[in-house]
């Protein structure tokens, strides 16, 4: 057994001798050392997580290096030994008269090697028949079958790179070999138990989209980038060491680039920085510069890094505008070759205090009212009313570092005449300079959240920037199962609908009347020729790939704003569901356009795939005081809207976000609400109805619209809002 042979390798060799063919020329910690080790020896399957560059391919073959060469039956692809001759090909040989004889498998070929890609299918595992053969012999055959790699891999190792990327209908063929079930194979009676280790890699989101029974068979194993300036080194003269270029490499241009590196991947805008691939690359690409005539450090370094770098950065997808990567690049490389000098900043703000610092500023009206109209004094108490907010531990921290970088500023001593007459008591003078401290305070944060980008200042007040909207949308962009895979039967006979449709191929089925030439699978066919055992292809065996589609949206966010959105930040949440909206959205083409509605109603923002649009618009939502709920009048102007953008193949729909309470107009608010949702139907208009099931709301009405509308109804708290307005973007692809 393969445990058997790893437990009695690392007893011949000693343990130290198994980490170094492990584990030598690769730096790994000593946690990730030990987690893959107990893996091992308990010969348990391993999943190894880490980002792009970061190694995990690299380990994974070093782990099945560790195999020794084994006497295997000559020409047997499941490697059988001379003992135990059990399998189909071994079987029928020894019908056949043929003699088993040994011979020597290498150590190196007992790995097989799976990429995982969305045309990964069942027999590049399993295996499939030879046409030729299955013609001449049938298909029960064993010479008519031909091993996958899954079969092949017994006693040794499979490995499958970007598992994440395997589709869905071969995971139940993994999962067989994953618990050391029998494996069948069409057409033999009987199953083969595979001996096999399963060593896998993928990125984090793997843990989200493999279904729970696969990965409950792995032990789970995670790489990450090193941000250590000494092992950095190692890797990069290591490497450069293989290629023979060690010598042309100069310390000071070493540790320059690794800092360049290290800065990549602390950026503010960054989502995830150059990978130690990428630092290798960098590093190689250094050492070929000096051939062309450039010697200078700083050049090097700048030229370097525009060829090598800025293609190898991620930002988020609000962020990813053109010229961006190179930009940050850019600044970077200036800071660490002294070009640009570094600004002294009076608060340091790292990626997260940003994001949530932002959603601060335009989800809390103490903040909000004050920075949009200017309110100096107003918004220095409410910082000091609310000592716990991210803002107010902003300001503390820039009113103390004024303090002790600058103490001359604020000594007794700097006070004037002017003042002392202003001030007659010792009590005022303190008070005085002690606001005259807090105005510059504020004033320095402001100015900070300026120079970052994060704030703009108009003629009345402060508001987000177009960068600090790129960090509003980061901040909210929901979690979706990016890999989940939503199906059903779309309205052409070859597709399946999918929300997250691509074109993609997803199986086959029969040829039916209408379906289209170019959609036939010859392989699929001929397998399907070869099963009925005909010799001649008929309609009956013609098969035809069914590929996902997806159909696009037009969706019309109607948003209530009457008096009863008050209470418990119902508009905030609102507002966040908009902007979670737009961007689940606009990842696929669908165009979404917000309605606001109280006594009559106003277009926000029209149809729109921009989620920096729909982002400023619906930051500036106010409510309207002593405002009625006319829920019919914005119905109907949703529907409006919708009639301006030709329909084509879109499909239109409403999402109706309140609390149900309709108060406009007499005599009968609700009947009126209703009709134009009939209205809305019988154009071919959709409409669902989120209900905040809190104070001041009706339910009912809202169920009773959603069901006129042919829609879904939801009742949820303010906090549920955006995951709901997710999974209704989802949902609506099924409404017919």
């Amino acid at each position: 057994m393969l445990r058997e042979e790893i437990v009695n390798t690392l007893n011949r060799i000693g343990i130290e001798e198994f980490k170094k063919q492990i584990f030598n020329g690769f730096y790994i910690g000593q946690k990730e050392q030990d987690a893959i080790l107990t893996s091992l020896l308990s010969c348990h399957h391993i999943l190894i997580l880490g980002p792009p560059g970061s190694g995990k391919t690299d380990i994974a073959k070093r782990i099945s290096g560790i195999l020794d060469d084994i006497t295997v039956i000559e020409g047997c692809p499941l490697n059988c030994n001379l003992e135990d001759r059990s399998c189909p090909w071994c079987i029928d040989k020894k019908v056949r008269g043929i003699e088993l004889t040994g011979s020597i498998l290498r150590g190196t070929e007992r790995t097989k090697k799976v990429q995982g890609n969305s045309r990964l299918v069942c027999e590049d595992l399993i295996g499939d028949l030879d046409p030729e053969i299955a013609m001449k012999e049938g298909i029960y055959s064993p010479r008519a079958f031909i091993p996958g790699k899954l079969l092949r891999a017994n006693r040794g190792f499979l490995l499958i790179d970007f598992i994440d990327r395997v589709p869905e209908i071969v995971f139940n063929t993994i999962l067989c070999a994953l618990q050391g079930d029998i494996v069948t194979i069409r057409g033999f009676d009987y199953g083969i138990t595979l001996d096999t280790l399963i060593i896998s890699t993928g990125n984090e989101k793997v843990l989200k989209s493999l279904p729970l029974d696969i990965i409950d068979c792995f032990d789970v194993v995670r790489l990450g980038y090193i941000n250590d300036l000494q092992p950095q080194k190692q890797i990069v003269l290591s490497s450069l060491e293989q290629s023979h270029k060690e010598k042309d490499m100069d310390d000071i241009i070493t540790q320059k680039a690794i800092d360049i590196i290290n800065r990549t991947r602390e950026h503010m805008e960054v989502k995830r920085g150059i990978s130690t691939r990428g630092m290798i690359k960098y590093a190689e690409l250094l050492t070929s510069l000096p051939q062309l005539k450039i010697n200078e450090k700083g050049k090097m370094l700048q030229d370097g890094s525009v060829i090598s770098l800025p293609h190898r950065l991620k930002l988020s997808p609000e962020a990813d505008t053109p010229g961006k990567r190179e930009r940050i690049i850019s600044e970077i490389v200036d800071e660490v070759i002294g070009a640009k000098k570094a600004e002294e900043e009076l608060a340091v703000l790292s990626k997260e205090d940003v994001l949530i610092l932002v959603e601060e500023m335009v989800s809390e009206d103490a903040f909000r009212i004050p920075l949009k109209y200017g309110a100096f004094d107003l918004l220095l108490k409410r910082i000091h009313d609310l000592p716990e907010s991210r803002l107010s531990h902003l300001y503390m921290k820039t009113l103390k570092n004024i303090q002790e970088l600058y103490p001359e500023r604020h000594r007794m001593d700097n006070v004037t005449e002017e003042l002392l007459q202003e001030y007659e008591e010792d009590r005022k003078k303190d008070e005085g300079l002690k606001r005259l401290l807090e105005e510059e305070a504020l004033v320095e944060m402001l100015t900070l959240l300026e120079k970052k980008d994060i704030l703009k200042q108009d003629s009345m007040g402060w508001g987000l920037s177009q960068q600090g909207i790129t960090f509003l949308l980061e901040r909210l962009t929901p979690r979706l199962a990016e890999d989940s895979y939503f199906s059903g039967y779309g309205r052409h006979s070859t597709g399946k609908k999918s929300v997250l449709g691509e074109g993609k191929n997803v199986g086959s089925r029969h040829f039916r009347a209408g379906d289209r030439y170019r959609d036939i699978s010859f392989k699929d066919t001929m397998r399907e020729a070869i099963r009925n055992r005909k010799e001649t292809i008929t309609r009956e065996e013609m098969m035809v790939l069914i590929k996902d589609i997806r159909t696009r949206m037009n969706i019309v966010l109607l948003i209530d704003l009457s008096g009863t959105m008050r209470q418990i930040k119902k508009l905030w949440y609102a507002k966040q569901s908009a902007i979670a909206l737009t961007l689940a959205t606009s990842r696929y083409k669908d165009n979404v356009g917000v309605i606001s509605f109280s006594n009559l109603a106003d277009v926000v923002i029209d149809l729109s795939g921009n989620p920096h649009r729909v982002t400023e618009k619906v930051l500036d939502l106010e409510l309207h005081d002593n405002a009625f709920t006319n829920i019919g009048f914005g119905i109907s102007k949703a529907c409006s809207l919708l009639a301006y953008h030709p329909k084509g193949e879109a499909k239109q729909h409403i999402i109706l976000i309140s609390d149900g309470d309709a108060t406009a107009p007499h005599p009968s608010p609700q009947k009126h609400a209703l009709k134009h949702a009939a209205a809305a139907r019988r154009k071919g208009i959709t409409i669902s109805a989120v209900c905040l099931a809190q104070q001041s709301s009706d339910p009912e009405l809202m169920r009773r619209i959603a069901r006129v509308g042919k829609g879904r109804i939801y009742y949820v708290g303010t906090e549920d809002l955006p995951s709901t307005l997710v999974e209704e973007a989802v949902a609506v692809h099924g409404v017919r």
